[in-house]
């Protein structure tokens, strides 16, 4: 349901500059943005897909010519507001994924259970996504929404349930260690799939649940889990692809590096018994 904003009436019923209303709810939207959203309007905007800033300005001059209606002008600016919260939120989970992923893997050997997923994703997610959303408000132009409570509440609730889920889907490693590249783009994808619906889901059922000027709506709630699946699940494919190339270079020159060691101390130690047998000669003749 878009947000529907009334033009103010005087006591004659008349509208007071709707325009001005228009401009006002425009730049509103645009000052709560921060740089992921600005990152992902500019690429609307090149691309030529979405709701963008160049739209809605578009919508507002067609509204000034009077060749839309002012309910038509409000809900195509509200539909974008909607749509860059949502790329936020969706931008913030992914990253947090990847660090809980990461923070994971370094600190634990072998699969990855709930108990030390919640002993190390959870802290490392609510860290995280708390971090990454602070950092997008303090780039925006609104004074002082940096440390608001209730967003950061949020935001440590669903990245600490994002940093724990992705930490037990994460299975990436495992096609390393096997060797296999197809493996671990595979086991990539899986997790980044994974992590991504439960991310995109815990992020707006959180959402939902502490902010009371939002309802749960099934559209939306489908909507938000199957884009944030298939983002994270691409993202995961490049990462399972980087681990490996990453991991079999770094394995191909340690080995090398081995070998070549070896190689230098058999050579060596060849050398002393040659030497050693050339002493004893001299000695033995002397």
């Amino acid at each position: 349901m878009v947000e529907a904003i009334t033009p103010n009436i005087n006591s004659n019923s008349e509208i007071v500059n709707p325009s001005a209303l228009l401009n006002q709810k425009f730049k509103d939207v645009k000052d709560k943005q921060g740089i992921l959203g600005s990152v992902w309007n500019d690429i609307k905007e090149v691309t030529g897909c979405g709701f963008s800033e160049k739209d809605c300005k578009s919508m507002l001059d067609k509204y000034n010519r009077g060749e839309i209606s002012f309910d038509e002008a409000i809900e195509y600016i509200n539909k974008y507001d909607k749509k860059q919260s949502n790329i936020s939120d969706l931008g913030a989970n992914i990253l947090t994924g990847i660090a809980s992923i990461a923070a994971a893997t370094c600190v634990i050997s072998g699969p990855i259970g709930w108990a030390a997923a919640l002993l190390v994703g959870a802290p490392v997610g609510a860290a995280v996504k708390t971090g990454i959303k602070i950092l997008d408000r303090a780039s925006n132009n609104v004074k002082g929404d940096e440390f608001d409570k209730k967003q950061m509440t949020k935001d440590m609730i669903s990245g600490a349930v994002t940093g724990m889920t992705s930490a037990v889907s994460s299975g990436v490693g495992a096609g390393i260690k096997a060797g296999s590249f197809k493996l671990a783009v595979k086991n990539g994808t899986k997790c980044g799939i994974q992590c991504g619906a439960v991310a995109g889901a815990t992020s707006y059922t959180t959402d939902v649940m502490l902010d009371k000027d939002k309802y749960f709506n099934v559209g939306d709630f489908a909507k938000t889990t199957l884009t944030s699946a298939f983002v994270s699940g691409t993202v995961g494919a490049a990462v399972g692809a980087g681990m490996y190339g990453l991991s079999n270079h770094v394995g191909q020159d340690v080995s090398k590096t081995i070998k070549q060691t070896i190689i230098d101390d058999s050579m060596s130690s060849s050398s002393r018994k040659v030497l050693g047998q050339a002493e004893r000669s001299v000695l033995a003749s002397a």
